[in-house]
């Protein structure tokens, strides 16, 4: 007796073929109707996705319009058909066909399409000519690699061996078959050797780093080696290794470090050489800035001869600019060298370019210069370096002053916005070429206008204050056009900012 129960929709979908139910509708592209489970898996899509969607939406192209087709074909024939279509799963059921039935509503025409796949018969003969194709290939790809490759077995055996590593390192196929792989290492290097190769087939994991390989003239060459597990039949390992020669790479290398010790060795003397200078040099130019200024002075008497003054005058010039000079180099060398530290504290950035300007008043008064401080809004303290900010704006104002034509204005402009502090001066002089303001941030860089730079310069003025600010992780940038003033503007940032 029948089970009056039975669903027979539960055969539909517990079946392990791709089926599915479309409507007989060639203008709406045979909608599905419903799908099973294998026929979700066989598509790559839900049977939520499937239900409702156009076949046409989601046959790939190489088999879209040959089903399409074949439907039709059905349809008017009122007969089922069966089609080839491409394979589609790998490694699950391989589906080379489909038959194609229709089924008829009351009246005798196609309502539906009930779409079945079919397996693929058994054909042992093609199977092993697939394996025999895929050995070839294999055999193919480890032969013709300019890579070398190697193959050991679990008792770490070589087993076989490519050609290129043969020609890489010097040996024959006969020299290594059957030797264990140890065969191609440094003595020192076969307890890891046996550690990563015992790793690998253990556990599985891809073993990869830096090795060194024998070479057949005893020579050694630095490698890269990669070697995974290979598991075969009746459970056999073998480790397949990868191995690519950096020898010239590492040879690189020891230049490249004997190059930055050199380097290193060519900076500690540069060092002991600067301290030498500052040595050396500072106390003698002291002692001629003390006593060409007491003889200036006459301290000690009257000096008869107008021209010996004129000499001091020079001379006592001459000092101050050579040791202007040796202290700008120290500097810049301390930053270089990253041994300049930053004493911070709570600084009114207000106050101390009052005090630089109290400072330099007196030379902007010989040129007939106005110097202003403009700000805008309140302006906050900031945690900085008093000394190294204050020669900022010393070196800038200095350098406004003694390119800026008489009578002419420079103002220092104070204002805080959304990126930080801004402290520009901006000055009215001959200004830069836009072309040469990479230049003059270069130690010693300068414009080498005879109408623009009298030789008083030192070029460490601009590149000194840039430094600093830079170690207050700040920036220094300059405006300038030649002959359109200059505007240096020293940003310090959000974090320098003390709020209240």
């Amino acid at each position: 007796m029948a089970d009056s129960t039975l669903d027979y929709r539960e055969f539909f979908h517990a079946s392990p073929l791709a089926r599915l139910v479309l409507e007989a509708d060639t203008a709406r592209g045979y909608p599905v109707l419903d799908a099973n489970k294998a026929a979700s898996a066989y598509f790559d899509l839900s049977v939520e996705q499937m239900q409702g969607a156009s076949l046409s939406d989601f046959l790939e192209a190489e088999n879209s319009d040959h089903i399409l087709r074949a439907l039709g074909v059905s349809m008017n024939s009122q007969s089922p058909v069966t089609i080839q279509a491409l394979p589609r799963l790998p490694g699950g059921l391989r589906v080379q066909s489909f038959v194609i039935n229709p089924i008829m509503d009351a009246d005798g025409k196609p309502r539906w399409l009930d779409m079945q796949a079919r397996p693929a018969p058994v054909d042992q003969q093609a199977i092993e000519r697939e394996r025999d194709d895929a050995i070839s290939l294999l055999a193919s790809v480890f032969d013709v690699s300019e890579m070398g490759i190697t193959v050991t077995d679990h008792h770490g055996r070589i087993v076989k061996v490519n050609e290129a590593f043969l020609k890489s390192y010097g040996w024959a196929s006969t020299d290594l078959i059957g030797e264990k792989f140890t065969v191609l290492l440094p003595e020192d290097d076969h307890d890891i050797g046996w550690k990563k190769h015992r790793r690998g087939l253990n556990e599985g994991v891809r073993i990869y780093g830096e090795s060194r390989v024998k070479m057949k003239s005893t020579a050694i060459a630095n490698v890269i080696i990669s070697s995974v597990c290979l598991e075969l039949s009746q459970k056999r390992k073998f480790m397949v290794s990868t191995i690519v020669d950096i020898t010239h790479l590492k040879a690189m290398e020891r230049k490249l470090r004997q190059a930055k010790e050199d380097a290193d060795a060519a900076n500690i003397a540069k060092s002991a050489f600067l301290a030498n200078m500052s040595h050396e040099l500072r106390t003698p130019l002291n002692a001629i800035i003390g006593f060409s200024d007491m003889m200036i002075n006459q301290t000690l008497g009257p000096i008869g001869n107008d021209h010996y003054r004129e000499y001091l005058g020079d001379i006592h010039f001459s000092a101050n600019h050579l040791l202007a000079i040796i202290n700008g180099v120290l500097d810049m060398s301390k930053i270089e060298a990253g041994k300049m530290k930053l004493d911070e504290e709570p600084v009114d950035i207000v106050g101390l370019i009052e005090s630089v300007r109290r400072i330099m008043v007196a030379r902007s008064m010989e040129k007939d210069i106005n110097l202003t401080i403009e700000t805008e809004g309140v302006v906050p303290r900031l945690s900085i370096d008093e000394r190294l900010i204050r020669q900022v704006l010393i070196n800038l104002v200095t350098n406004s002053i003694k390119f800026s034509p008489s009578g002419k204005e420079i103002e220092i402009y104070v204002a805080r916005d959304d990126k930080g502090l801004s402290m520009q001066v901006r000055d009215h002089g001959v200004g830069i070429p836009e072309h040469l303001i990479e230049e003059v941030l270069q130690p010693f860089g300068q414009v080498n206008d005879p109408s623009i730079n009298k030789g008083q310069g030192t070029g460490l003025g601009l590149p000194l204050a840039k430094a600093m600010m830079e170690l207050h992780s700040g920036s220094l940038t300059i405006r300038a056009t030649s002959g359109g003033g200059t505007t240096v503007d020293c940003r310090f940032p959000p974090n320098r900012i003390i709020n209240t």
